[in-house]
């Protein structure tokens, strides 16, 4: 069983930075260096594959699509990496036990956190783009955004959720591409349309137009790395009205220009 230590992979770390008891890699696997064996972290982490790459634990087989997924493992969870194509990718962030202590944070808030946010992979890749043009005397935007990932506000101060709430959720998730009006959402979630429109912000801090572009951007980060989906095409499917609003919200969230994210 090989053991990996703060900031190791089995693949090579192209760009790294440690802020205050977390590691942030972007990490590239290949042919030249990429080892399959079961191996653990010593402290928790989330992965995000952005291109290619299988992921397997020894309780379950969860394989990574080819448009990206997250994955979370627990400090000390034995698992592997399977590259089944020539090149994949993925951005990684390493969560020290101090860092927990530090936000009073746990494990499971930190899981809760990223299936929870609606833009998880958004701000990862922000994350990301920041390691390309990192100023090592300020890592401020970094940590900001690291904290916007893992946090879990709106699960710790609302325990308890109206039970519309919780379909609203549902709802929006299962129709981000529906052209909802509030009047049919209302009916849909059994709520008066001033219920929701007074309590939107209070449970998904964000209006219900920038939470419905943000599940947008999310749905177009699955699709970018496909080459055979033009980049019009995904805006169109995504909703946008044309590609430069398109373009324009996914830089806005990402970081990258939907071209440049494309090549990254």
């Amino acid at each position: 069983m090989i053991v990996l230590n703060k900031g190791e992979y089995t693949g090579e770390v192209v760009h790294k930075a440690h802020i205050e008891g977390s590691t942030i890699t972007n990490t590239l696997y290949s042919e030249r260096k990429n080892n399959p064996e079961w191996h653990y972290h010593e402290n928790l982490h989330i992965c995000f594959v952005f291109e290619g790459g299988k992921a397997e634990t020894k309780q379950q087989t969860t394989y990574s699509k080819k448009e990206g997924s997250i994955f979370f493992y627990h400090a000390e969870e034995q698992h592997r990496w399977i590259a089944p194509n020539p090149i994949s990718k993925s951005a990684n962030i390493e969560i020290e036990h101090s860092f927990l202590k530090k936000y009073d944070l746990t494990a499971h808030d930190i899981k809760e956190a990223i299936t929870t946010n609606v833009s998880a992979k958004a701000l990862i890749l922000k994350m990301q783009k920041e390691l390309l043009h990192l100023d090592t005397q300020d890592y401020l935007q970094l940590q900001t955004l690291l904290l916007s990932l893992v946090s879990n506000q709106k699960e710790r101060f609302y325990k308890t959720k109206p039970q519309w709430i919780i379909l609203l959720e549902q709802l929006l998730h299962d129709k981000w591409n529906d052209e909802l009006s509030l009047q049919e959402i209302s009916i849909l979630v059994g709520a008066h349309p001033v219920t929701i429109s007074k309590n939107f912000r209070k449970y998904f801090h964000c209006t219900l137009g920038t939470y419905r572009r943000r599940l947008k951007i999310e749905k177009s980060i699955d699709l970018i790395k496909n080459p055979e989906v033009s980049l019009s095409e995904i805006a169109f499917y995504c909703g946008f009205t044309d590609q430069s609003h398109f373009i324009r919200n996914f830089k806005e969230l990402t970081g990258f220009l939907p071209k440049d994210y494309r090549k990254f």
